[in-house]
């Protein structure tokens, strides 16, 4: 890294703190008056992000602390308009207790970032020109140290080490068959079960606006597509999918049709794959959810927040979960509409 963007990073990163920090009372008070617990904070990343057809704004680039319990920003991590103008950061794994994993996507350069939480140093953890070589669009850290990172049309795997995993000449995932079929259009999300499979979610027009399940191992024949789920309607695009510790599955609905923006919650058998019956976790007509582009799970209580990404909203909404009834219920926190919150791409809630 040039040393110039090292000493923009740690000036930068100090005055983002010292202007957005806000003292332990007023944390305390903003905790209690929300019903929800501090000792966290809610990475969001503003870069390129899907919100299933609706009109967004453009991602500011930044990579941001906000405290969930008042919505207030606490510190900014990474500016990548200033760091490496054309860089927009779309997904956002907890690496160790001081750095975060950031992948980037960028024509011109795309990869992976290893990033201080405190916003002073970046560098490059990963990068393969052949294997990242469409649109990136989401990624997972797993609890091995592999990385999962969706593009546009396929899955990519690195081992802890880095190397990438191939079936035959394919990527990890690429081109399933049977019910899976014709489901790698544009790959807008992923997640992992509890027992390694992968779901992601395909937001193509319908019959394949679906969620798909993939065995851990990946796709090389059609016994590897477990499991796919069609959408509530034809006009509702899957955006994002987060496998909730309930063991619950909520997905994210988009769409240009008001109704059809909404989060539903699913039951999955683990043993058979099957999809359960499928309940509207929250559903009001584009009020308080509209282009949803991310979900991320509270790091203490379950809570559930979701990034809406129509240009005339960029908010993050907080809902709590009853996993016994599928449900979601709105709670009075919000962050935005503010530059940290434009096309929220990622988010992720770290203790702290």
């Amino acid at each position: 890294m040039k040393l110039s963007h090292q000493l923009f990073l740690i000036a930068f990163s100090l005055c983002a703190f010292s202007c957005g920090q806000q003292t332990s009372d007023e944390l305390d008070t903003g905790a209690a008056a929300s019903g929800v617990p501090s000792g966290q904070s809610l990475y969001v990343a503003s870069g390129s992000c899907y919100g299933g057809g609706v009109t967004t704004s453009t991602g500011s680039g930044t990579v941001v602390a906000f405290d969930p319990a008042t919505g207030a920003v606490k510190r900014v991590i990474i500016d990548y308009a200033n760091y490496s103008p054309g860089d927009m950061p779309v997904a956002i794994a907890d690496y160790d207790s001081t750095r975060v994993l950031i992948t980037v996507e960028n024509a011109s350069g795309r990869r992976v970032d290893l990033v201080s939480k405190f916003g002073q140093t970046a560098s490059t953890y990963l990068s393969n020109s052949t294997a990242l070589n469409s649109v990136l669009r989401a990624a997972k850290l797993l609890s091995d140290g592999s990385y999962l990172v969706s593009k546009t049309s396929a899955i990519e795997k690195f081992t802890p080490a880095k190397a990438r995993v191939l079936q035959g000449a394919n990527s990890y995932i690429q081109s399933p068959a049977s019910t899976c079929s014709a489901t790698t259009t544009l790959i807008s999300g992923l997640d992992t079960l509890a027992n390694g499979k992968v779901i992601y979610a395909n937001s193509a027009a319908t019959p394949n606006n679906k969620l798909v399940l993939i065995t851990p191992a990946g796709y090389v024949g059609t016994a590897d597509c477990l499991a796919s789920q069609a959408a509530p309607t034809t006009t509702a695009l899957p955006t994002a999918v987060l496998t909730h510790s309930s063991g619950k599955l909520l997905a994210a609905y988009g769409s240009t049709t008001a109704a059809s923006n909404f989060i539903y919650s699913y039951p999955i058998n683990m043993t058979t794959n099957a999809f359960g019956t499928a309940v509207a976790a929250f559903s009001d007509s584009g009020v308080l959810v509209n282009g949803p582009s991310a979900l991320a799970e509270d790091a203490y209580n379950g809570d559930v927040y979701v990034a809406n990404a129509l240009s005339t909203m960029n908010t993050i909404e907080r809902f709590s979960f009853d996993p016994a009834a599928g449900t979601l219920t709105s709670r009075s926190v919000r962050m935005g509409p503010s530059i940290y919150t434009r096309c929220v791409s990622a988010m992720k809630a770290i203790r702290e």
